[in-house]
């Protein structure tokens, strides 16, 4: 936790003063607010989830602002107080989400298509190989 401030130096840590001694205490990094389940980091941290849920989220926003991937305000103000599912970032998406959003070309063969879930991604590189 004690890398919030190197990673996000504009953080504003104020709302969280309370969780930080815990976080630290357990050794959770930024890394691992952004890539672990909140569940997890409350279970090692022994916080309370709400707390820990807002804290992720508005970490996560403000990294996706500062990167540019969405509008800053618009960022903040959707995750800063909503700690619900529905409500969760793009990039923390069940596998479902995430399929349901995939958009592929068949292949026109029915075993392959659906051994690849549907066909060939698209908007991504693909490369095919054999002998």
């Amino acid at each position: 936790m004690t890398d919030l401030l190197h990673t996000l130096p504009n953080f504003p840590t104020k709302h969280y003063t309370h969780l930080v001694p815990s976080l630290e205490k357990s050794l959770i990094t930024t890394t691992d607010l952004l890539t672990l389940d909140p569940l997890e980091i409350a279970k090692r941290a022994q916080l309370p989830l709400l707390d820990v849920r807002r804290l992720t989220n508005h970490v996560l926003a403000t990294l996706q602002s500062q990167l540019g991937v969405v509008n800053g305000m618009e960022a903040l103000r959707k995750y800063e107080d909503t700690p619900s599912v529905e409500n969760a970032s793009p990039l923390r998406q069940s596998g479902t989400a995430i399929a349901e959003k995939w958009s592929v070309i068949s292949i026109l063969d029915p075993t392959l298509d659906s051994a690849l879930g549907g066909g060939i991604p698209t908007t991504y590189t693909t490369e095919i190989t054999g002998e």
